[in-house]
């Protein structure tokens, strides 16, 4: 074989000893090397271990452009006296080179920097420190970059690059795709014999001879292992590893609500709670066992109990002097401690070998805290008495009962794993080859299922690992593997003192998968929190060095918006498809379900059949149905079947789903019981299979991996920044272009993002409105205006008044400026054209002190940036002409690709292309960012203004007052208006009329709008610089405009024949609002667009109104889910999350985390000063305690606001309000309806505050006329 060729999928970076070095270990001297670990694959599943070598991690330092040898040799000693006598050694190969630097026009200059090499990481990180301070600020440590770099020399040196891993940079210098294939030629690496890992192959190569082959496409088979767990619980509830006393101390605090707290009384709990007492409603604790070989829990002596309450009832807890439990145990027992979410990673990164990554929290700076319990602060105070004070909140005294009874009494046994289910498959294999299950117990077989029993959970625990470096997967994949399954397995092995044996689950043979803690030297499994759109998420997994791993609740909470995210709505939501037909077949008694999209679908699953109308109903209350004969495009369900045609029907995969209780019950029922559970858990596992199949996460892992030059496991464990900095990097490399290290910005200072232009709210019947829009506004903005970086000339800041403030840009000294300083070097030069950008700047200002922070108008700047007349691009834009040629490119491919698995390949290529063009913007304007530029941002964002208002112009100019020519009508009058404009798209009318001046409406009137502003877009392109390009995109008719960012109407595009309703946001879009709300609403909508009658709208909402009062609605449908968030300024005032921790207190094991949605139900209180968390409950406790709903809350404050909104647009044409105030008087410009209109314009003179109460006053019109008769009825 002449070469070998893998594709790769995972790496992991060292600094160690090379053995190939003459000495591996000088004393007192640094001898380490950077080397990388490549995991490949090749087309017959043979993996490959690839050692590689040579690389010297580097960053630039910026110097004068006179430096000489001998002043790059005078830094570099300057910095190893810096590094000191350890590391100076590893600074190795110094040089001088010229680049482009990226901030700042300077007509394309090359500017001279020294290249820093390093033999490995912390050597590097050493000298890197040298660029940062170190302060304390209000007794918090902090290390801030130098701002404009050392001093050195008489001049200020900065330092560059250093934020790029050297993995990235490896790849970027090599154009090697983390996720792509290499070939190494057979006289170029040294293939070993005595293997380290458990791969097939393992290798030592030097990084120049290794080769990239971007255009092989060859698919791969991936062994992909999906794993899931279940637990034995002591109490039925939550399963906790590791337990300490929380549980009593609730059971006290919840006794004394309605008992006066003795000693005898507390005695009596915890006697209870050893089985020596039978007190109710306290829970017996499970003492760990003294010999681990007896089975069951030991006898507690009476005496020892005795003796521990003695001592504990004496206890003061203020001035309890509280020893440190282990770090673990903290979590578990004390659920109040809060967790130290300070990003200890960017000091790693400054300090220690880290691979020079940047800091896993990308938001660095911001603090995400837990609400905590106060501390209980009377000194003089016991239990008894801390328990009786009134001022002592019930989390207090539940934290400090739980703090003292941990310590006097006998550890807690924590529940056990008691399943691991596994299930194998070959990535383009539809099923898993293997199944797998490891018991605690005895079990009976399970259908095609491999079992292995054992006695003990250490034993069932290391027959995880030994399956695991038996089987050898490439990817491990669950669902909250990495939220709950890893962890729960990592802290029962501590317990069972089996950690170092149990986590071999690496492919490096006799790792461990610790981390060391560089500032304790305590160890631990990886721990991080990924900040994504719905919030804060805490992981804990294992480094298996040569594995990727995918938790698939993060990728869907990342990537999809749900109602929910548990397992059984995410299999229903993804695995299941519309149903064409249901035919029954009377002699078989079966019903034959036709439809298309099998994946993840066998015999024997179950499903959920869903009526699909403004909101989902579950035909027959969700009842699952066992499926059979599955074929391509059907299968079979006993009986028949009756759903409402009327509606989409849709059918979904119903999990057959085991309750926890009946999972801990089971597995206590012998193996009968036990093979139950099993095949509940198996069936898990291959439901991540179907899941990733149906989404197919791999193939889109894989391109945006190729083209952002970051490993998988970047994408999956990182946020969004790091993938952009490579990329970004990437393409500043080919441009010989360097990228400066920058401080994380705290400027406040705010710009104006997208325009809004006022809508003309009303609802248009018969009057067509057409919309055009321009195609990716922000990427063809900045290419259009060669906005970036390295164009911008100067930007000067202005007041209100127009008095120059600031003034950035490169200065010579020679000629005065504005400000009476020298001038612009690079302004005004001939070779160049130049462009002036406006925007208005804010401040944040709080009017008071205590008032919350507004944005007020401040000024403006003008930036001015370079136009190359050559044709070249600035590095922004000509980044994004790259990407969108490239997804160009890559559709045209996709018409023509016959190949199924390389249609989807290039579909997932340009939907990653689209990710990252349309993120790059978004980055220019993050203070996180590293390559943050606000001007750039801010120009952009101003550009398309100017854009969408130039899109307003043509259509004024050449249709506001025109007689123009059509296809099919003749001539015709135009008065075009724009009735609305968001962002990138206008939204307008032609209010047609005929030579006689009759208006044209209806179907004539689309037919010719549809013409006519396709003719707009044409007009419009004559005007625009490239590559902008103004597009017809649809016209709607009727159409309903509530307000800004708020329509619904029917979209026709080009057939006048051929439409579907369109709406965006209205409650019909909207996720925390009930189901109820959607029907209601969902129904008049359907009533106005389709029969345009206002009367009958009316009528369809006293029907469904009186079905409200008669309670007539199903629970289901009254359910709101809202999301809950890690923090909140005023938490007890946000009512779900008030509901979420009083179900923390009823259940702490299934108490909801951040990120949760929360289903409730308002109920009635009797309370009348009740607060909104008080009157609201998760609909299962509702159902089990028998509450009360409270109908006429959703009527008051669900219902009517969006329907007064909606019927206030057509509130003249009500027959109710007509016969409120009269035809005639609604009619007579005189009358007593425009006098109280006329009043409310004198009272209210400004424009803007006059819209807001004419709007109120309409809309107290409709809740007098259509609501107050229901409201009363409920009273």
């Amino acid at each position: 074989m002449k070469q070998w060729q893998f594709k790769l999928f995972e790496f992991d970076i060292r600094d160690e000893y090379d053995s190939s070095e003459t000495n591996e270990y000088i004393s007192g001297k640094d001898n380490k090397r950077f080397i990388v670990q490549m995991f490949g694959i090749d087309t017959e599943g043979k993996t490959a271990c690839i050692f590689v070598k040579g690389f010297d991690p580097f960053f630039y330092v910026k110097v004068g452009d006179d430096w000489s040898d001998s002043d790059m040799m005078e830094l570099v000693n300057h910095v190893k006296s810096k590094m000191g006598p350890y590391y100076g050694e590893s600074l190795v190969k110094p040089r001088l080179v010229k680049r482009h630097k990226l901030y700042g026009f300077d007509n394309k200059k090359l500017h001279t920097f020294v290249q820093l090499k390093f033999k490995n990481m912390p050597a590097l990180n050493k000298a890197k420190n040298i660029w940062y301070k170190d302060t304390m600020s209000n007794g918090v440590f902090q290390r801030n970059l130098i701002r404009g770099g050392i001093d050195f020399k008489e001049i200020k040196l900065e330092i560059y690059e250093s934020q790029i891993p050297p993995l990235l940079r490896l790849f970027h210098i090599k154009e090697i795709s983390p996720s792509g294939w290499i070939a190494m030629l057979k006289e170029k690496f040294t293939k070993h014999t005595k293997l380290t890992t458990t791969c097939d192959y393992e290798f030592s190569i030097n990084y120049k001879d290794i080769y990239a082959l971007p255009n092989l496409e060859r698919r791969v088979p991936y062994k992909i292992l999906s794993v899931d767990i279940e637990a034995s619980s002591s109490h039925g509830d939550f399963p906790l590893p590791k337990k300490g006393y929380k549980k009593l101390a609730t059971n006290i605090v919840d006794i004394i609500r309605n008992n006066e707290p003795t000693e005898e009384l507390m005695k009596r709990c915890v006697y209870t709670a050893f089985d020596l007492d039978n007190l109710k409603n306290v829970d017996k604790v499970y003492p760990k066992l003294k010999n681990k070989g007896n089975s069951g829990s030991p006898p507690i002596e009476e005496s020892e109990i005795k003796e521990a309450f003695d001592e504990w009832i004496k206890v003061y807890p203020a001035a309890y002097a509280k020893i440190k439990f282990e770090e673990e145990f903290n979590n578990q027992l004390l659920e109040e401690n809060e967790k130290d979410e300070e990003d200890n990673e960017l000091e790693k990164d400054l300090s220690d070998s880290g691979g020079g990554e940047e800091p896993l929290v990308e938001n660095f700076g911001f603090k995400f805290t837990k609400k905590s319990a106060k501390k209980y602060t009377k000194k003089d105070a016991t239990i008894i008495d801390m328990l009786k004070d009134p001022d002592a909140e019930r989390d207090t005294k539940i934290q400090e009962l739980t703090n003292t009874l941990n310590m006097h009494f006998p550890e807690l046994e924590g529940d056990r794993v008691t399943f691991i289910g596994s299930s194998l498959r070959l990535d383009g294999e539809d099923k898993p080859y293997l199944k797998h299950c490891i018991v605690v117990g005895s079990c009976d077989p399970i259908n095609n299922v491999v079992t292995e029993s054992y006695d003990t959970e250490r034993e069932a625990l290391l027959a995880w690992t030994a399956f695991m470096q038996r089987e050898n997967p490439d990817i491990v994949i669950g669902y909250n593997i990495h939220g709950w399954d890893f962890g729960f397995m990592y802290e029962r092995s501590q317990e069972l003192n089996c950690v170092n044996q149990f986590l071999r689950l690496s492919r490096n043979k006799n790792e461990v998968c610790l981390k060391k803690d560089w500032k304790t030297g305590k160890e631990n499994i990886e721990e991080n929190s990924l900040f994504i759109a719905s919030g804060q998420y805490d992981i804990k997994y294992y480094k298996m060095t040569g594995r990727l791993q995918i938790d698939f609740l993060n990728v869907f909470r990342r990537e999809e918006q749900l109602p929910s995210y548990k397992l059984d709505y995410v299999s229903g939501h993804f695995i299941g498809d519309n149903i064409k037909d249901i035919l029954y077949d009377e002699e078989k008694n079966v019903s034959i379900v036709k439809t298309k999209n099998l994946i993840g679908l066998e015999n024997e699953d179950y499903i959920v059949i869903e009526e699909i109308g403004h909101s989902t109903d579950l035909y027959q209350e969700g009842k699952k149905f066992l499926i059979k004969n599955l074929q391509n495009d059907s299968f079979e369900i006993d009986g028949k079947v009756t759903p409402d045609k009327s509606k989409t029907l849709r059918w979904c995969l119903g999990k057959d789903d085991v309750t926890p209780q009946d999972i801990f019950r089971l597995a206590n029922e012998g193996p009968k019981g036990r093979a139950i559970v099993g095949k509940y858990c198996i069936k898990d596992t291959t439901l991540i299979h179907d899941l990733m199949r149906k989404v197919d996460t791999i193939t889109g892992y894989v391109e945006m991996s190729k083209l952002c030059s970051v490993p998988m496991n970047f994408l999956v464990m990182r946020g969004q920044g790091i993938k952009l900095t490579s990329y970004v990097a990437k393409k500043c490399r080919q441009k010989n272009t360097l990228m400066p290290l920058i401080e994380k910005s705290m400027d406040d200072e705010g710009y104006e993002g997208a325009t809004v232009l006022e809508p003309k709210t009303g609802l248009y019947l018969d009057n067509p409105v057409a919309c055009v829009d321009y195609s990716s506004l922000y990427p063809s903005s900045i290419i259009s205006e060669n906005l970036s970086h390295d164009s911008k000339v100067w930007t000067k800041e202005y007041d209100l008044e127009g008095k120059l403030l600031k003034e950035w840009g490169e200065k010579d000294l020679s000629g005065e400026g504005d400000l009476g300083s020298p001038q612009y070097i690079y302004d005004n030069l001939e070779e160049y054209e130049y462009v002036d950008v406006t925007y208005d700047t804010f401040k944040w200002i709080r009017k008071t002190p205590k008032a919350a922070k507004t944005k007020v108008l401040s000024g403006y700047k003008i930036c001015r940036y370079a136009q190359f007349t050559d044709g070249s691009k600035a590095i922004l834009p000509a980044i994004l002409e790259e990407l969108l040629d490239a997804r160009k490119a890559t559709k045209k491919q996709m018409k023509n690709e016959k190949d199924p698995f390389m249609e989807n390949v290039l579909d997932k290529r340009q939907l990653s292309i689209k990710i990252t063009a349309n993120s790059l913007y978004g980055q220019t304007g993050a203070r996180t960012s590293s390559f943050y530029e606000k001007d750039v941002a801010a120009s952009t964002t101003a550009t398309g203004r100017n854009l969408l208002m130039y899109a307003t112009k043509v259509i004024k100019d050449n249709y506001g007052n025109a007689i123009v020519e059509t296809k099919d009508y003749g001539k015709v009058k135009t008065k075009a208006e724009v009735v609305y404009g968001d962002t990138d798209s206008a939204f307008f009318t032609f209010n047609l009329h005929d030579m006689d001046d009759n208006p044209i409406i209806g179907k004539k009137a689309l037919i010719i709008t549809i013409e006519l502003a396709q003719e707009v877009s044409k007009i419009a392109k004559k005007g625009l610089k490239s590559p902008h390009d103004l597009e017809y995109e649809k016209t709607f008719l009727p159409f309903c405009l509530l307000s800004k960012k708020r329509y619904v109407g029917m979209l026709y595009e080009f057939d006048p024949d051929k439409c579907k309703r369109k709406s965006m946001g209205i409650v019909l879009k909207r996720r925390d609002n009930a189901p109820i709300v959607k029907d209601i609403y969902g129904g008049v909508i359907d009533i106005l667009m389709k029969d345009n009658v206002v009367h009958k709208a009316v009528t369809f909402v006293k029907e469904t109104l009186k079905k409200v009062v008669d309670e007539e609605y199903p629970r289901e449908k009254l359910i709101i889910t809202k999301s809950l968030r890690s923090t909140y300024k005023n938490p007890m005032q946000i009512a779900h999350n008030v509901l979420a921790l009083r179900m923390g207190e009823r259940d702490s094991g299934n108490k909801p985390g951040p990120g949760d949605r929360i289903p409730f139900i308002y109920i009635k209180s009797d309370n009348k000063k009740a607060l909104q968390g008080e009157k609201i409950e998760n609909p299962k406790y509702i159902l089990e305690n028998n509450l009360k709903i409270d109908y006429g809350f959703y009527i008051t404050n669900q219902i009517m606001k969006p329907l007064q909104q909606l019927f206030a647009l057509v509130l003249e044409n009500m027959e109710d309000f007509r016969s409120k105030r009269g035809r005639q008087d609604i009619l007579n410009p005189h009358g007593s309806w425009k006098k109280d209109i006329d009043k409310l314009h004198e009272k209210w003179e400004d424009e803007e505050k006059f819209k807001k109460k004419y709007e109120e006053f309409r809309c107290k019109e409709v809740k007098t006329i259509l609501f107050d008769p229901f409201i009363k009825m409920l009273k």
